[in-house]
């Protein structure tokens, strides 16, 4: 209860500032010194968690040391919760670029787990995925990462996503590499989906 009373003039507990300036360890320390029950709620306090402040920063050590200090159950619950205007940490991992944040965020997940994170949309903002983030700035390399390992369908469904504007992924401002590697993308997941119903109406017969 101490550790979730002190607070700056902003609100943010220790725990915030601590990952904010990236001090790993102090993170790590301050949520080992918990139950195993209470960590979660001290990250949580702040609705733009520890988490979130790591995976803006790009800080893979504080993310991994925030994770590893929760069971499967909380890592989930974190993953998934959104701050103020929305976003997960994933959000903000692929907002700013940081392809390792975005790996380690995803890592762990179950590939149901993992597809839901990445259709959730920041409810207070745009209606954004963490993919519509990345094609918006240009991260060519986290477009790439939040897209293999998916089934063309599911390819298809994400890129296919529209926000509260009515764009996808590809119809926000982007640099050229990027709509490439989306174009790409988008063209591989439809030659997949219309190869696989070719191979099902032949077997038919």
């Amino acid at each position: 209860e101490l550790l979730s009373a002190i607070t700056d003039r902003y609100g943010g507990t220790v725990l915030i500032v601590a990952a904010r300036k990236g001090h790993t360890e102090l993170c790590v320390t301050l949520l080992s010194s918990l139950p195993q029950a209470d960590r979660l709620k001290l990250i949580l306090v702040n609705k733009r968690t520890a988490l979130h402040s790591a995976a803006t920063l790009g800080d893979t050590e504080t993310v991994s040391g925030i994770l590893n200090c929760l069971d499967a159950d909380q890592q989930l619950q974190l993953l998934f919760t959104q701050d103020n205007d929305g976003n997960t940490a994933l959000h903000y991992g692929a907002w700013q670029g940081h392809t390792e944040i975005v790996k380690t965020l995803l890592g762990n997940l179950t590939s149901y787990q993992r597809l839901k994170l990445l259709f959730t949309q920041d409810k207070g903002g745009d209606g954004d995925t963490a993919l519509h983030k990345a094609a918006q700035w240009g991260h060519t390399e986290i477009v790439k990462t939040l897209l293999d390992n998916l089934t063309p369908e599911q390819q298809l469904k994400l890129l296919s996503l529209k926000n509260k504007e009515g764009m996808t992924a590809a119809g926000h401002y982007t640099n050229s590499d990027t709509m490439r590697t989306l174009e790409h993308y988008q063209k591989e997941a439809d030659y997949g989906v219309n190869y696989r119903m070719f191979c099902n109406i032949y077997l038919e017969f």
